[in-house]
């Protein structure tokens, strides 16, 4: 399955230390060489290590992004990863930010973000519902800006797994 993804995802598994899901879940995912520049500016040692193992860097164009962006009001770097899922024909598209999404969707592709992640995870057996649990808690803080009823319903999801 080819998966692009735009920054909040990889930055919000990081802040969790388990950026590592999307290894185990994916295999490789793709990002633009934008979406790599806004990243490498946190300076942080697990994505620069998922750089040189998972997480595979292409080039896309940025009049097209440009175009993009305008047309669905969403940030630059947002309309870079929409272009690059276009062009690998990525069968899932990456994302936290609700506007992001539905333009994703709108253009035909599947989304999840750093919540849906983890409810696969513990799907595939890859951590236990109570490490699920406690990474939703953790999201409850200001660093991760996701509503607390949607993190709740998260929650409510992993008992029902």
């Amino acid at each position: 399955m080819r998966v692009v993804s735009d920054a909040d995802v990889l930055i919000h598994l990081s802040k969790l230390e388990k950026l590592s899901l999307l290894k185990s879940l994916y295999n490789e995912v793709a990002i633009p060489e934008y979406v790599k520049a806004e990243i490498l500016i946190k300076g942080n040692a697990e994505l620069q290590k998922a750089f040189d193992s998972f997480l595979k860097v292409l080039a896309t164009t940025k009049d097209k992004a440009d175009d993009i962006a305008k047309r669905h009001n969403i940030h630059v770097g947002e309309a870079h990863v929409k272009v690059l899922g276009e062009k690998l024909n990525a069968a899932l598209f990456l994302s936290n930010e609700r506007k992001v999404r539905k333009a994703a969707k709108e253009e035909g592709f599947a989304v999840s973000g750093t919540i849906g992640i983890i409810l696969k995870a513990v799907k595939a057996g890859l951590i236990e519902k109570s490490e699920a649990e406690a990474l939703l808690g953790k999201m409850k803080t200001k660093d991760f800006r996701i509503h607390p009823d949607i993190l709740q319903e998260a929650i409510n999801a992993i008992k029902k797994i």
